[in-house]
């Protein structure tokens, strides 16, 4: 069994298509939705307990979140902290498996899952998001141009785009098997 942890049940879903695409043995998959970033950082939290109690059936764990923006006032909130934040995380489970991370954020590092999903846009979705960002004067976030534009089309997006490159090869990661 392995093991997927992450911050938001939109994540579980997005996991599902990807394992899918990769063709990679979803039925060995335990998600552990954390229902907020703070709480996958919460060593304290209840979902690590029981990952901890079923150390003997897992085989490796993957933590994901968000990269969110550096200038939000949470400490652990851009790329650099979460990171970091991760690391320590791991190094303080000090579980016998491998664990190991992914961010989810757009090419400057900053962002969300639907920040993740909007840079792998060919051009022109690109410029017609930015255009009617231009005429709403509103700052609307990724997270609402994507609800908004892509939601309904059940990611209509390419999962093997080079922007996925790195998650997939930890995807594959995640199921190989050691010898």
């Amino acid at each position: 069994m392995v093991v997927i942890a992450f911050e938001g049940k939109s994540d579980g879903e997005f996991f599902n298509s990807l394992l899918e695409t990769y063709k990679l043995e979803k039925n060995r998959v335990n998600y552990y939705d954390f229902g907020g970033k703070d709480n996958l950082f919460n060593i304290s939290h209840k979902f690590y307990d029981e990952i901890e109690s079923n150390l003997s059936k897992i085989d490796k764990i993957l933590l994901v979140v968000d990269a969110d923006n550096e200038k939000d006032p949470n400490p652990n909130r851009g790329y650099k902290a979460s990171e970091k934040k991760l690391i320590e995380i791991i190094q303080d489970l000090d579980f016998d498996v491998e664990i190991d991370y992914y961010i989810m954020c757009d090419i400057q590092k900053e962002g969300n899952l639907e920040s993740f999903l909007l840079s792998i846009l060919d051009n022109e979705q690109k410029k017609c998001i930015d255009k009617f960002r231009d005429c709403y004067k509103y700052d609307l976030s990724d997270k609402w141009a994507y609800n908004t534009f892509y939601k309904q089309k059940k990611y209509p997006f390419d999962f093997n785009h080079e922007n996925f490159n790195p998650l997939k090869q930890k995807l594959q990661n995640l199921f190989k098997e050691e010898k």
